[in-house]
C-alpha cells in the first residue's frame, strides 16, 4: 500500500481547519444548533488514523486466512475514509447530497450492475468481513464462504454467496485490489474539493463582513468598547480579544499622580496608531499580528532585569488569582526604578497594569 496515499493531503486539510484565525471554529461550533466542528475534527482525526495505518500495511500473507483478514483491514480503512469525506461533504458542501452518487467507475467487474460505486462497495464491505454471516441482498438473505484465490479468473479473493433459500444457486463475488484503491484514492482525492470550498466559505465571510462599516469613535475609550464587541463578531480572535482588552485597561485607568499624569498621556497617545490599526485589520477581516501592540513604546532594561517577576505578574493580572507573591513582585518594581512609579498594593488593578506599562517604555 505504500506509495498509494500519503497523510499530507490531510495534514494540509488540517491546516487549513486550523488557519484563518481559526474560522471554521468560529462558524460550525454552533450552527443551526448542532456543534459540527466536533465532527469535522472526527473526521479528520479517523482519515488521519486510516491513511497512516495504509502507509504502514504489510505486504499480503501468503496464508489465505491472514491474508483475508489484511484485506478486511483495508476495506475498514477505505471504509473509514470514505465516510469520513461524505461527512466533510455534508458540513461544507452539501448536507443535502452525498458524493460519487451514481458514479459507476471504481468498480468494473462488478457481480451487481445496478449499484454504484458507493453501493458496491458496501457490498464488498459486507461480503468480505463486515457481516458476511447475515447479508441481505435484494431482500434475499445470503452468507458468505470462506474467502479463497480463485483459479478461474485473476481476482484477489474470491467468496460465494450462498442462499438462504432451498435450491437458489449461489453468486459468485470477486475483490480485485486495485479497485478498492481506485475507490480509495478518488475520495482521498476530493478533499481538495472541500478544502477549495472551506476557502471558498472564509472569503465569502471575509467580503460579508468586510462591508459591514466598523463605527468610528473620536475617544479612544469608546473605540475600543467598539472595537471588543467587532472582534467577537469577527472571528472573536484571542490574540486580538487580549490587546484590545489590555489597551480599555491602559485607558480606564485613573492616574491619581500628578507626576504621572503626563508620562500616561503621552503613552496612552502612542497606542493611537495600534488601535487605528485593530480597526482597520477588523473592517478588511485581515486578522494578522499588529505591527505594535500595548509594548509599542518598550525600550527599556527593566523587561530583562524583571524577566522572572513579569510573566508572574501578567498571570495575576489577566487571570485575578491571588498570587502570594503579589507584595514581592511590588517590592522588585519599586526597586528597579527607584520608587518613580510608586507600586502599591492598594492601587486600582487597571492602575497598576498601566504604571507597569509605562515602567517598560521609559
Amino acid at each position: 500500500m505504500k506509495g498509494i496515499v500519503s497523510d499530507d493531503k490531510i495534514s494540509n486539510f488540517r491546516d487549513l481547519v486550523n488557519s484563518n484565525s481559526k474560522f471554521v471554529y468560529q462558524i460550525y461550533k454552533d450552527k443551526g444548533g448542532k456543534n459540527l466542528f466536533n465532527l469535522v475534527c472526527s473526521c479528520m482525526d479517523w482519515i488521519s488514523v486510516s491513511v497512516r495505518h495504509l502507509e504502514n500495511a504489510p505486504e499480503f500473507d501468503s496464508n489465505i486466512d491472514v491474508k483475508c483478514m489484511q484485506v478486511y483491514s483495508l476495506i475498514s480503512s477505505i471504509d473509514l475514509v470514505s465516510a469520513s469525506v461524505t461527512q466533510l461533504h455534508r458540513v461544507f458542501v452539501n448536507e443535502q447530497t452525498e458524493p460519487f452518487k451514481g458514479e459507476k467507475k471504481s468498480f468494473v467487474k462488478r457481480l451487481f450492475e445496478h449499484e454504484d460505486d458507493n453501493t458496491y462497495f458496501k457490498t464488498l464491505r459486507a461480503s468480505f468481513g463486515a457481516h458476511p454471516v447475515s447479508l441481505n441482498q435484494s431482500n434475499s438473505r445470503r452468507f458468505a464462504s470462506w474467502p479463497f484465490k480463485s483459479h478461474l479468473n485473476n481476482a484477489d479473493l474470491t467468496v460465494h454467496l450462498y442462499s438462504r433459500e432451498i435450491g437458489e444457486e449461489d453468486l459468485t463475488l470477486n475483490i480485485y485490489i486495485s479497485e478498492l484503491l481506485k475507490f480509495l484514492t478518488t475520495r482521498y482525492d476530493y478533499l481538495e474539493v472541500i478544502a477549495e470550498k472551506v476557502q471558498s466559505l472564509f472569503e465569502e465571510y471575509q467580503t460579508a463582513l468586510s462591508k459591514q462599516i466598523i463605527e468610528a469613535k473620536s475617544d479612544p475609550l469608546e473605540q475600543l468598547y467598539v472595537l471588543r464587541t467587532e472582534s467577537e463578531m469577527r472571528l472573536d480572535n484571542e490574540y486580538y480579544n487580549s490587546e484590545i482588552d489590555d489597551l480599555i485597561m491602559i485607558f480606564e485607568a485613573k492616574v491619581t499622580d500628578a507626576e504621572l499624569l503626563h508620562l500616561a498621556d503621552s503613552y496612552k497617545e502612542s497606542l493611537l496608531p495600534t488601535i487605528e490599526e485593530i480597526k482597520t485589520n477588523l473592517q478588511s477581516m485581515n486578522i494578522v499580528d499588529l505591527e505594535a501592540g500595548s509594548d509599542v513604546k518598550s525600550s527599556s532594561n527593566f523587561g530583562r532585569e524583571l524577566g522572572y517577576e513579569l510573566p508572574k505578574f501578567y498571570t495575576w493580572i489577566h487571570s485575578g488569582r491571588y498570587d502570594p507573591l503579589f507584595d514581592y513582585y511590588f517590592e522588585r518594581f519599586n526597586t528597579v526604578t527607584k520608587g518613580k512609579f510608586k507600586f502599591c498594593k492598594n492601587d486600582d488593578r487597571k492602575l497598576t497594569f498601566l504604571k507597569v506599562k509605562l515602567m517598560l517604555a521609559t
